[in-house]
């Protein structure tokens, strides 16, 4: 069996700052979706299933790009799905502060 040691760390939060960013997908007859195509794997997000989740992931990944920050910490989303004949769409706008990722370094706490 692999020993694998957790991972120490801890989330630096800037507050000055509020992230925003919006998703929309549009699926017609069911079949054929447009939409955003990069997407952030974000925790406690990878079993939750429900109109909005591929475009939540969408929405912090548009939020996080071009940052230097790691996480958005404390999102905070407004869903809004709209159904026509042989249409929908999902629009997922997401707000939340970025964070950085500080790692524990174990090497030097053994010393």
């Amino acid at each position: 069996m692999l020993a694998i040691e957790p991972v120490k760390a801890h989330v630096v939060v800037d507050t000055t700052t509020t992230l925003q960013a919006v998703s929309q997908t549009k699926v017609v007859l069911g079949i054929f979706r447009s939409g955003d195509r990069e997407f952030a794997e974000y925790p406690g997000m990878i079993f939750q299933r429900g109109p909005g989740t591929r475009e939540r992931k969408a929405a912090i990944h548009k939020a996080l790009k071009g940052t230097d920050f790691d996480v958005l910490v404390n999102p905070k989303y407004i869903v809004q799905e709209r159904h026509r004949p042989f249409a929908r769409t999902v629009t997922v706008q997401v707000a939340g502060f970025g964070g950085h990722l500080v790692f524990e370094n174990p090497e030097l706490s053994d010393k």
